[in-house]
């Protein structure tokens, strides 16, 4: 058999220490490293150069425990904060979001009291809030009135000050009468949602306002 290269040896010896070689050649190269020292040192030092000490089971299984963990807590703080988030959207929906209770004369009333004051009156059984302006002089079918506009809004829950109470008996009926401010030179009162700030911008107008307002009151 003619006498294989140390070359040749040293070339294939990382494929043999790593056993992808065929038999043929594992025995080949076993045969040449009985008899040559060199090369069967260069086996020995690249063995040693090439040996990577395979993690225990339990150091794998704490490093994917470890990595879990870690994971379940920013899962946990992420739906944490998701959760308070949509619980404080909601409550400010519930308690705060306001919209306007449509008129009706069963519910609000204007009354001028003993001492001329303009009064507005609210029938229902709670309310969040109520807006009034002062008089405003505006020409109406040709004649020149000073005008109050008025609304109460509401909320999905009930009045908070109702609900803070929690008791109907302890409600003061003033709480339900509001006076109108100036309301010696008020004309007239209407009813109608109102955005001052959209007014002061010039995207609304009293003009534009009082035309889809409801007439409540008229001297």
């Amino acid at each position: 058999m003619k006498e294989i290269k140390c070359t040749i040896i040293q070339d294939v010896l990382p494929l043999y220490i790593d056993e992808v070689v065929s038999q043929d050649t594992k025995e080949m190269i076993d045969e040449h490293l009985q008899y040559c020292d060199k090369c069967q040192k260069e086996y020995e030092s690249m063995k040693r150069d090439i040996f990577i000490p395979v993690e225990n089971k339990d150091s794998l299984f704490n490093n994917v425990s470890r990595k879990w963990r870690k994971k379940k807590v920013v899962i946990s703080t992420v739906s944490t904060l998701v959760t308070a988030i949509i619980l404080i959207v909601t409550f400010l929906s519930v308690f705060y979001y306001e919209t306007v209770i449509p008129y009706s004369e069963d519910l609000i009333k204007i009354e001028r009291q003993n001492d001329n004051q303009l009064v507005s009156r609210y029938y229902g059984e709670s309310y969040a809030g109520f807006n009034g302006t002062h008089p405003i002089p505006l020409e109406i079918d040709g004649e020149k009135k000073n005008v109050s506009f008025i609304f109460y809004t509401k909320t999905i829950a009930d009045s908070p000050s109702r609900n803070l109470i929690n008791d109907e008996k302890s409600l003061n009926e003033q709480e339900y009468i509001f006076q109108l401010p100036e309301s010696e030179k008020v004309d007239a009162v209407y009813y109608v949602d109102f955005n001052v700030k959209k007014i002061a911008a010039e995207k609304d107008s009293w003009e534009s306002i009082i035309e889809r307002a409801v007439l409540i009151w008229e001297k």
